[in-house]
């Protein structure tokens, strides 16, 4: 006769294995969209903390896999338009000659592309302290208040800081393009 501390044991690894299997479903997904290791994690984290949260939704008129895959695909899509468009706003505010809004053709978009990677570039050369507070305000999204906040200075020192670190910015790219 097998105990209920056994059967309890037995269920929680199935459960484990299954949780195992979903997390290496959703991270295939999401890694053939968003291209990039540490990210695809992060969006895979999500996207499995979405299906917990709406498991009661599933109705089962499709698969689990079906289902489980169409979350995946929302959580990657967010991701991916979430950062398209932090970087837009930053390359817009830097580099505005090349960002005059939606993309008018193959040769805008691709423009806008090379921009926002030299920017990155750009970004990666600054000073730490830049580097920090273009994050949390253009890529964290924090308004002002929160980057204070998590940096532990005061809103006028954000604003001093984030003006700065855009001028650096814009000077290296001038240089760049010079």
């Amino acid at each position: 006769m097998v105990s209920m501390q056994a059967t309890a044991e037995l269920a929680s690894a199935s459960t484990d294995a299954r949780l195992h299997d979903d997390r290496r479903f959703v991270y295939a997904v999401v890694r053939r969209m968003v291209r990039n290791e540490d990210d695809a994690h992060d969006v895979t984290q999500e996207a499995m903390l979405l299906a917990f949260r709406y498991r009661d939704s599933f109705r089962g008129d499709s698969h689990y896999r079906t289902w489980l895959y169409r979350i995946a695909t929302t959580a990657a899509l967010t991701y991916l338009r979430r950062e398209r468009s932090r970087t837009a706003r930053l390359t817009d505010e830097v580099v505005p000659e090349v960002s005059t809004g939606a993309a008018a053709g193959p040769d805008d978009a691709l423009a806008r592309a090379r921009a926002a990677r030299d920017l990155a570039g750009h970004i990666a050369t600054l000073a730490p302290t830049y580097q920090e507070i273009l994050g949390l305000r253009f890529f964290d999204d924090c308004s002002e208040r929160e980057a204070a906040r998590s940096l532990g200075i005061s809103v006028s020192a954000v604003k001093l800081r984030t003006h700065r670190a855009k001028r650096a910015l814009r000077e290296r790219v001038t240089a760049a393009a010079s």
